[in-house]
């Protein structure tokens, strides 16, 4: 399925990246971070992420960095003298903990793509979602479920609105795609109608729903 970027206006100017700084076992991981970096690359969208030169998170930030892209790398103090990751592309903010790096992350982005990952990605995301239940962020945060890699977790965020651990406008904020594409689509959806009824779906088929944007 392919995205509807020829007709929802660009107003994303800078994403956050949530990944892994190893490339898995999955062939498809790599080719897809690949992907996302060159459709930034073409939005002319503004990547920020862990820092180092690394795996999923290396590979996109590479593409726009070597394609002209604004890159900014926020990575602990700690690590980044160690170069555990290597080098990073583009402007190297270091700071104190991880928790930190999210944080002044979340200032500086309009949304979230995270990409497939272990422990490191998981405490990254889940800290940005304890950050949205306490009511410190609104940042859609985009799921780039490659191969289906994030499904138990969707079904998990799904499965606590319905125990009444989450409020559901707490988890309209976490958005999922198979598609780079549709994934940033459904981002830009998520700002330009902040809280509103209509659903994406909706949109995507111009022939159900006739929605005039005021961006």
């Amino acid at each position: 399925m392919e995205g509807t970027s020829q007709t929802l206006p660009y107003t994303i100017r800078f994403v956050g990246l949530v990944g892994s700084h190893s490339l898995g076992r999955n062939p498809k991981f790599m080719a897809t971070a690949v992907d996302l970096g060159r459709e930034l690359i073409r939005r002319r969208i503004s990547l920020a992420y862990g820092g180092g030169n690394v795996g999923l998170q290396g590979a996109v930030a590479s593409i726009v960095f070597t394609n002209g892209g604004l890159v900014r790398g926020f990575i602990p103090g700690y690590i980044a003298t160690r170069q555990v990751y290597g080098p990073t592309y583009g402007v190297e903010h270091t700071n104190s903990s991880n928790s930190y790096k999210y944080f002044e992350m979340n200032h500086a982005v309009e949304a979230f793509v995270v990409l497939p990952g272990g422990v490191d990605t998981m405490e990254g995301l889940f800290t940005l979602i304890s950050w949205v239940s306490k009511g410190l962020h609104n940042r859609p945060i985009g799921l780039l479920n490659i191969d289906g890699y994030f499904n138990n977790l969707i079904k998990f965020l799904d499965g606590a609105v319905r125990q009444n651990f989450m409020a559901l406008n707490q988890r309209k904020l976490f958005i999922s795609s198979f598609f780079v594409d549709e994934l940033l689509d459904k981002l830009e959806f998520s700002k330009a109608f902040p809280g509103r009824g209509a659903s994406y779906d909706e949109f995507a088929n111009l022939e159900r729903l006739d929605l005039e944007l005021h961006l």
